[in-house]
Order: structure tokens, then C-alpha cells, then sequence
């Protein structure tokens, strides 16, 4: 949450539905000026790409991993993935 209102501060964000998932969550590519506010949170690994929809977050991914960025510090469990054990 800090990371992101760091890079967002008093500025508007815009974001534009591009679908409604499973769950009924409204899917979307956000973004505050020029900076793809998704894309920023995958590469800072402060979020995971969500393929169900698109790989076009895959890549910042897998460099946020690669890099050990955010949650990629330590051991962590995608979270279909842990959906998936809770059944």
C-alpha cells in the first residue's frame, strides 16, 4: 500500500475495465499519467501477473522475480495456488 501511494501521491488515477472476473472483480489497467500503475506494481513485486486474463504482465514478473523485488525476497505461494491447498 505505501509503495503505491508513493507513486501515485495526490494524482489522479485513471483506470479502464477490461473485463470482470470469476469472482466478480472488475479487472483493469490503471494508470496514473504516462505510468502503467500495473505494470509498476509487477516490476516492483508488489503484484503478480494475472494470466487468466492476459500475459501482458508475464515479463515484469518474471524480471521482479529474477531481480528478488517485494514479495520475491523471500518464498511465496501464487495465490491460485494457495486457493487451490485451501480446498
Amino acid at each position: 500500500t505505501s509503495a503505491l501511494a508513493s507513486i501515485v501521491g495526490e494524482q489522479r488515477v485513471s483506470c479502464l475495465q477490461r473485463d470482470i472476473d470469476r469472482y466478480r472483480r472488475i479487472v483493469a489497467v490503471c494508470t496514473v499519467g504516462l505510468v502503467d500503475l500495473n505494470a509498476w506494481m509487477v516490476g516492483n513485486g508488489w503484484a503478480v501477473a494475472y494470466r487468466r486474463f492476459s500475459n501482458e504482465y508475464v515479463r515484469d514478473e518474471v524480471e521482479a522475480k529474477k531481480a528478488g523485488k517485494g514479495m520475491w525476497r523471500g518464498k511465496f505461494m501464487m495465490p491460485w495456488d494457495w486457493r487451490r491447498r485451501q480446498r
